[in-house]
Formats: structure tokens, sequence, C-alpha cells
């Protein structure tokens, strides 16, 4: 009977926990009115360095800030958004990311990197697609273990608060998505595209965090 009602309170806590969290977000959302939109940084096909300069300017901003990318198709090479910030900041991504399709251009193991931000949201209708297809049929990982590891689409590392929303990863080069060292953050419906003959379609990987809480996830293995 103890066991059954020590149970209840940890589901109670934990449910608790992740609706004051939500009820964060939304405050949060509705609060963000500095909006920093990337196409008033110059941004072109490539919006790399005009994303960039666009997070720059949110991080830094003492109010409530969203950087967002409206809808298109964009290249982006590998890129790493990191605070801390002086404020929540949102990134608002309602296009498709492209990642480079030569996988020797994107060193340190992964395409995009958040890192080191408190009170984060990543949300939108938008697509981070990883262009794995080439990157697949090079890989000789699938035979010999000394191999050189493909690049992944995402990784969270040292995130606090924060809110994953209605993203897609697709064709990611290896796994999706990386989570290190983060705490209390929120992936809600997030989807997973990738086909059989991906080289790893393994959604998300956690380490050493707390809090991690998975709402409505889709691993879509395309045939």
């Amino acid at each position: 009977m103890a066991n059954k009602k020590m149970g209840l309170e940890v589901v109670s806590s934990a449910i608790i926990s992740f609706s004051v969290f939500l009820l964060l977000a939304s405050t949060t959302q509705a609060q963000s009115n500095c909006v920093f939109d990337v196409t008033k940084y110059g941004a072109g096909k490539d919006i790399t360095e005009a994303l960039t300069n666009a997070w720059k300017s949110a991080c830094a901003s003492t109010k409530a800030s969203e950087v967002l990318i409206p809808s298109g198709t964009y290249w982006l090479r590998r890129v790493t958004l990191a605070g801390p910030c002086k404020a929540a900041i949102k990134l608002q991504v309602d296009g498709i990311l492209q990642a480079p399709v030569d996988p020797d251009k994107l060193s340190g193991g992964h395409w995009v990197n958040f890192r080191y931000i408190d009170q984060f949201t990543l949300s939108g209708r938008g697509t981070f697609d990883g262009q794995g297809k080439v990157a697949w049929s090079k890989s000789t990982c699938q035979k010999y273990k000394d191999c050189d590891s493909l690049p992944m689409n995402i990784r969270f590392d040292f995130i606090t608060n924060a809110l994953v929303r209605d993203i897609t990863s697709r064709d990611s080069k290896n796994f999706h998505v990386n989570v290190l060292g983060c705490r209390n953050l929120t992936f809600q419906h997030f989807t997973v595209r990738a086909p059989g003959e991906s080289v790893n379609t393994d959604g998300i990987h956690i380490g050493r965090s707390t809090g991690i809480y998975i709402n409505r996830f889709k691993n879509w293995h395309r045939r």
C-alpha cells in the first residue's frame, strides 16, 4: 500500500511540474514582444550568419524575445546558439532548414547546437532536414566499429526550463537528438522522420539530465 501511495505521489508531482512548466512557457510566449526576424539580418538562401546575428541580438535583450525563421527553405551550416541570455528566449522555426549534404562540413559530431540557455522555447511547424542520404551510402559504421561517426541533427547541452514543441527532425546523418546536462526540458509533439536505410533511426539520446519530459513523440520510418 505504501509503495502504491509513493507511486501516486511521484506521478502527481510529475504532472504538477509539467503543468507549471507549460504555464511558464505560455506566459513567456505572451510576453515575447521583441521579435528578431532573420530576414531583417540579411538572410538569403543561406541563413547561417543572419541567424547567428539575430540570436546574439535577442540573447542580449533584457525583455523576453523571439528569433523568427519564417516559412521557406533555407541552407544552414553548422551553428551553435548559446547563452546565457538576459531574458527568456524563443526560436520560432516556420521554415525548412537544410544541413550541408557533405558530412565533412559538419565537424564536432553535430549540426545545430543549443547550449547554456535558461527559459528557452524552440517551436513552430518547421523542419530540421539533415539531408543524410549521401552520408548513409558512404558510412562504414554498419560494418566496422572503428569508423568516423556521422553528425547528428540537434544537440541540447546544459539547457534548463525549456520547451521543444511541434518541431520535426528529418533524415539526420546519425541519430537525431542528444540531450546532455539538461534540466526541466519538455518535448511536445516532436516528430522524427527517417527511412529504413538510414544508419541510425534513434530519436532522442538522454544523458546526465533530470526532468526530461517527452509528450506525443512520433518516430516515422519511411520505406
